[in-house]
């Protein structure tokens, strides 16, 4: 956010009552460590940095959460968010491209949690998979009252079975990214994914049912509750809409070089490390055919991808191409391809904005 239009002021009582209500004195300290589950590797518990946030113009154009940026994970970039779990200090992977909080049963500070469903099993990009019972559990972020809702108590970290030996063989928790213990999962739903309540949505007040997420390194970001003078600039997109009212992700297309174009539900996904990958049922002809999980090809091409009247290049992109299950199609544009783009998350509206600081990039730029 620059610095023209923004300023940073301590929590006061000018904030609006709705936010106010839920804001604390008291911010999150760091966590002592403890050693992780694993068969045969141990790995220290991440200790969180100290939670802070800031109201924006007294409060009137919101409240803003720094994001932390962390390189651990063989020096791919993650973003951090210190996190309240039932008043213990956490670290966790902020999330756009899943819903809900996923955390090793292993770091929370009690264990007779409220059952609040089955053991169910997310598939992560890098070929690890994580799996564990829904409890209620009570979370809070940068001194927002908590509120307790659905979360994942991760138990099980294996791989996938068409990644065998992926990072989390002999159950090794470093799939989170080396430096969390869990995802904080603040995207809009998928399609098949009903674990865990959308953990900005249930703050208290409605605080967190409109955000701005900003991935940029150079200055990342949560934006609670922003003004429509901060969200001004924002094309908007319709999120698509399940019989049962949920929010999905948007439909979009990307066109890949002179290769192909290819519209699935376009998902910006923080805690990836691919920049642009495509998930397809159907190999392309110009691939060849793969097993459902196994890439179909990697390179770099230039690339368009765009949703309603938003559109956005890339010169010379790193490009994914995975074979899907029958039915789920998607693309997802990840963190290093979201260095220029912002994310406005709407869902009184449904709908989803997005702004890119510039309209085409090349990357490394």
């Amino acid at each position: 956010m620059s610095s023209s239009f923004v300023s940073l002021f301590p929590l006061s009582r000018n904030f609006p009552t709705r936010v106010r209500r839920s804001a604390s004195a008291a911010l999150l300290a760091v966590a002592t460590l403890a050693a992780l589950g694993g068969c045969a590797t141990h790995f220290p518990t991440p200790t969180p940095p100290a939670a802070t946030a800031a109201l924006i113009n007294g409060g009137n154009d919101g409240l803003l959460i720094p994001l932390h940026v962390e390189r651990a994970d063989a020096d791919h970039a993650r973003l951090g968010l210190p996190v309240a779990l039932d008043g213990k200090p956490v670290y966790l992977a902020l999330d756009t491209g899943t819903q809900g909080v996923r955390v090793l049963k292993s770091v929370l500070p009690g264990t007779d949690y409220p059952n609040a469903g089955p053991a169910t099993t997310l598939a992560l990009a890098n070929g690890a998979q994580v799996s564990g019972a829904s409890v209620k559990l009570p979370v809070g972020i940068a001194g927002v009252k908590p509120a307790s809702f659905d979360a994942q108590a991760v138990d099980t970290v294996s791989c996938q079975a068409t990644s065998r030996h992926c990072v989390a063989i002999d159950g090794y928790t470093g799939e989170f990214g080396w430096a969390f213990s869990g995802l904080f999962g603040v995207g809009a739903a998928q399609a098949g994914d009903s674990c865990c309540t959308q953990p900005l949505r249930a703050l208290a007040d409605n605080v967190g049912q409109r955000y701005i997420v900003r991935a940029n390194f150079a200055k990342p970001y949560l934006v609670l509750s922003p003004s429509s003078g901060l969200t001004k600039d924002f094309t908007m997109v319709p999120m698509t809409q399940a019989q049962n009212g949920t929010m999905l992700w948007p439909r979009g297309c990307v066109k890949i070089g002179d290769k192909m174009t290819f519209c699935a539900p376009l998902v910006f996904a923080t805690a990836s490390t691919d920049m642009i990958r495509v998930e397809m049922d159907k190999a392309p002809n110009w691939t060849g055919d793969a097993d459902t999980g196994k890439v179909l090809v990697q390179g770099n091409y230039d690339v368009a991808v765009g949703s309603g009247k938003w559109v956005h290049r890339y010169e010379d992109a790193q490009v994914t191409l995975v074979k899907a299950q029958p039915g789920a199609d998607r693309i997802v544009i990840g963190l290093m391809g979201m260095q220029n783009i912002d994310l406005l998350f709407d869902f009184p509206r449904g709908e989803l904005g997005i702004r890119s600081a510039n309209s085409a990039e090349r990357l490394g730029q």
